[in-house]
């Protein structure tokens, strides 16, 4: 099955996730969500997107699109991950994903209530150097 992705944000990060997720052959790049749309066309329209949408609303409920990415600005995350949840949809945020615990704890009962996925975009987990240093830390008296 392939994973139907839409995404919000149209900035350098945007490209080299949606390259990296259609390279892998699990995703397919449908929609884009930008403030104009010429500006969501212009980035989708070479990855083969045909949706593209102004309203966040509207673009949430779109039936063609199964998992947003949302590299936003970071005081939108949020609120777009909510809206999108409640509407269906799988979210993949991008770092930091929000502002606080309590933001997280909302966050979470939204994905559970309506089953959906949510995810932080965060690569360096699975970097070396992160590696390095989680095995130093336990190495650190008195932490």
């Amino acid at each position: 099955m392939v994973l139907r992705l839409g995404i919000i944000g149209t900035n350098w990060i945007t490209n080299q996730f949606v390259d990296a997720a259609v390279e892998t052959g699990e995703y397919e790049m449908v929609g884009v969500y930008s403030r104009t749309v010429d500006k969501a066309k212009s980035f989708g329209e070479p990855y083969g997107a045909t949706v593209f949408e102004t309203d966040l609303e509207t673009y949430a409920q779109h039936p063609e699109l199964d998992v947003i990415y949302v590299a936003s600005p970071n005081s939108l995350h949020f609120e777009q991950a909510l809206t999108l949840m409640k509407a269906g949809k799988h979210v993949i945020v991008e770092k930091p994903m929000f502002s606080n615990p309590k933001e997280w704890e909302t966050a979470v009962k939204t994905a559970k209530d309506n089953n959906v996925f949510l995810f932080e975009a965060a690569r360096h987990i699975h970097e070396e150097n992160f590696n390095i240093v989680k095995e130093e830390i336990k190495n650190i008296e008195n932490l």
